[in-house]
């Protein structure tokens, strides 16, 4: 039991170096590209949208998302909307993002 709490607080406190690093040194797009990314990654084992890609579950309003990454809601649609328009997303619903290219989206993350 030790162990395994332990194992999680580790977790929780490597996921907050992180988003700290993500609100200080990445730009917006790379910032929503990241996001996006550690959804995906968190809900593993994703379904797969009409068009092929991973769609993942939005389970925040671009309200909570903006908040979440230090940005305007302004800016995460229009984030969202160039990801769009370069196929590299697509917006099925309010609730959903299908991730059409993660090589693209890992690109524009700027992770190391």
């Amino acid at each position: 039991l030790l162990q395994r709490m332990l194992s999680i607080a580790s977790d929780e406190l490597m996921q907050a170096q992180e988003h700290a690093l993500l609100l200080g040194r990445k730009t917006a797009a790379e910032r929503v590209s990241t996001f996006l990314l550690s959804l995906a990654r968190r809900h593993g084992d994703c379904a797969r949208g009409d068009n092929g890609g991973l769609l993942v579950p939005l389970p925040m309003t671009r309200g909570d998302i903006a908040d979440y990454l230090g940005l305007t809601t302004e800016t995460v649609s229009r984030v969202l909307s160039e990801l769009k328009r370069g196929d590299i997303i697509r917006l099925p619903n309010r609730s959903s993002v299908e991730i059409v290219s993660a090589e693209a989206l890992e690109s524009r993350s700027d992770q190391l």
